[in-house]
């Protein structure tokens, strides 16, 4: 049985993060940018992904506050940080941070901190001092 993502998506983010995937973003079919974010538990049992009983699900938090492809994300302790991609509306390569927290299930914009310059399929990393 094949394990499907709800909506097709290309130049997504995918991050595990503890015993849960995250696709992020992208663009799905006839190329329209999403917003939306799906989940998938992976635990510790590969049988339940291998025999379809493991569905994607949209996270409960909801989606970005903008429809981007090439986003990237980072995981810093219960953290997701979400950032840089291209948009169709407004600003074409947006400077917002959105912050999924894994803990309480919500996501929201950084609103003390952005990129100084919009970015997208760069890599990312967590240097932590």
């Amino acid at each position: 049985t094949a394990l499907t993502l709800q909506t097709a998506r290309g130049s997504l983010a995918c991050i595990a993060h503890e015993d849960i995937l995250y696709t992020i973003g992208g663009y799905g079919a006839s190329y329209a940018f999403l917003s939306s974010i799906e989940t998938l538990f992976i635990g510790n049992d590969l049988a339940e992904i291998e025999n379809g009983i493991a569905q994607w699900s949209d996270f409960e938090g909801g989606g970005l506050t903008v429809d981007v492809y090439g986003v990237r994300a980072v995981a810093y302790g219960p953290l997701i940080l979400i950032a840089g991609g291209h948009s169709e509306s407004g600003v074409k390569f947006p400077t917002v941070i959105h912050i999924l927290d894994t803990q309480s299930k919500s996501i929201a914009v950084d609103t003390d901190n952005s990129l100084i310059y919009g970015t997208r399929s760069s890599a990312a990393i967590v240097v932590d001092r």
